[in-house]
């Protein structure tokens, strides 16, 4: 290879690296900016600061997350009985649907699909129910009206919804 790119990752702990994950999203992020101010010069000097501020407040981000641990545990209870979820994403939301039932795979050792949302109705949809949760990654951008018409079909359904979003 002429050039690698080195995510710093360490040593794998447990089956759910996410740190792994993490670091190669952030590797490809780093590596996609490069390109966009380099070779197609589509990103500014002023764009790339921008996004790499806002890199270097993830992890800020995260601890505010982590401060809403009886939230978390809350919801955690409730859905501890089920053995089927379903992630559905749009997008770049969908490989981070993917990402997230195969953690919840590694995790917990019950049946976790991630799934395009824009297919859902090829498929998917004939297993939603009660006794199916569907986690939903909706932030807000260009494609959340089309996620929350996904939600609305799950609804009708009695399926229940979990929605992970900005």
């Amino acid at each position: 290879s002429d050039g690698v790119v080195y995510t710093h990752a360490g040593p794998e702990i447990a089956v759910a690296s996410t740190k792994a994950f993490t670091t190669q999203l952030t590797a490809l992020f780093l590596f996609s900016l490069y390109l966009g101010m380099t070779a197609t010069r589509t990103v500014s000097a002023k764009e790339a600061k921008r996004y790499l501020q806002a890199l270097t407040e993830i992890p800020s981000l995260i601890q505010e997350i982590l401060k809403k641990q009886d939230i978390i545990l809350s919801i955690a209870r409730k859905l501890k009985g089920y053995r089927n979820f379903l992630y559905l994403g749009r997008g770049l939301q969908f490989p981070i649907a993917l990402e997230g039932a195969l953690k919840l795979k590694e995790i917990s050792y019950i049946h976790a699909e991630g799934y395009p949302a824009g297919e859902m109705k090829h498929g998917p949809i004939a297993l939603i129910s009660p006794e199916m949760p569907v986690v939903f990654l909706a932030p807000a951008n260009r494609l959340r009206e089309k996620i929350m018409s996904n939600m609305e079909e799950v609804r009708a359904r009695d399926g229940q919804i979990i929605s992970i979003t900005t």
